[in-house]
């Protein structure tokens, strides 16, 4: 039996470990580009916080210790880009979070968000209201982007059909009280119920949130859920590489505003 040169023996080890090298590639370009969990960090998280004292450094100006008069969503606090959607947001925004299983890829956390938000804050002796007969904070639907232009396309005429229902809405039925609250920098918490209308559908809701002033800068901040999508008549998205989608989904959103009188 003849023995292989050691010329064609190197060449095969070569040619293995080349091929080795290219799977070990190809496997983590799948990875990083569609297995990867891309999702941005929650509002809750400690990445946000950073990100949200940052913006409240560079957008806050000296304010009066009167925090009574009118205050409306803030234009030029932060910039809404694409690290919003795969990690951080330092501005104002709302939208949400719903888990997804994709196939061949498995379980993916699918984040949605825009920055066109609208609202005014109208405080009087540390009472929180909505101007008369308006919603606290309304969201314009038809802008949410997610990291996918696809689905993007998609939630126009599918799942929340922002084409068909562009605004969300939410209404609080009591103003949020705050007298009892000495230090306003350093925040509060509450628990505020009211209206949310999704999808052309209106339910009361309890969302938790937290407030805290700077200067003549109010940051607002919270998440709501699991809220459950069939509650809001939207139907699961339809996709041949989406094998199911949770019926459960939970919104989020951090608002700063500023005080114009």
């Amino acid at each position: 039996m003849t023995e292989e040169k050691p010329q064609k023996r190197n060449k095969r080890k070569i040619i293995i470990f080349g091929a080795l090298i290219l799977l070990g590639l190809i496997l983590f370009l799948a990875w990083f580009f569609i297995i990867r969990d891309t999702s941005p960090a929650s509002v809750t998280s400690s990445e946000a916080i950073e990100a949200r004292n940052e913006t409240l450094s560079s957008c806050s100006a000296e304010g009066t210790e009167d925090v009574n008069g009118r205050w409306l969503v803030a234009t030029d606090c932060g910039t809404f880009d694409e690290s919003c959607l795969t990690e951080v947001c330092a501005t104002s925004f709302a939208g949400f979070r719903i888990k997804e299983e994709l196939v061949g890829v498995g379980g993916k956390t699918v984040v949605g968000r825009t920055p066109n938000v609208t609202g005014a804050l109208v405080i009087n002796e540390k009472l929180i209201n909505s101007e008369p007969n308006q919603p606290l904070i309304t969201v314009d639907m038809a802008s949410l982007m997610t990291d996918n232009a696809a689905r993007d396309n998609a939630l126009r005429n599918q799942a929340i059909e922002t084409a068909l229902f562009p605004l969300a809405t939410f209404e609080i039925k009591t103003p949020i009280d705050f007298s009892n609250e000495i230090d306003l920098a350093a925040g509060f918490i509450r628990d505020v119920t009211g209206v949310l209308t999704i999808h052309g559908v209106s339910k009361e809701e309890t969302i938790t949130i937290s407030a805290s002033f700077n200067g003549n800068t109010i940051l607002i901040f919270g998440e709501l859920g699991p809220i459950k999508l069939s509650d809001y008549d939207i139907e699961k998205p339809r996709s041949a590489v989406v094998l199911s989608v949770e019926d459960n989904a939970s919104m989020e959103f951090q608002i700063f505003f500023k005080k114009t009188s």
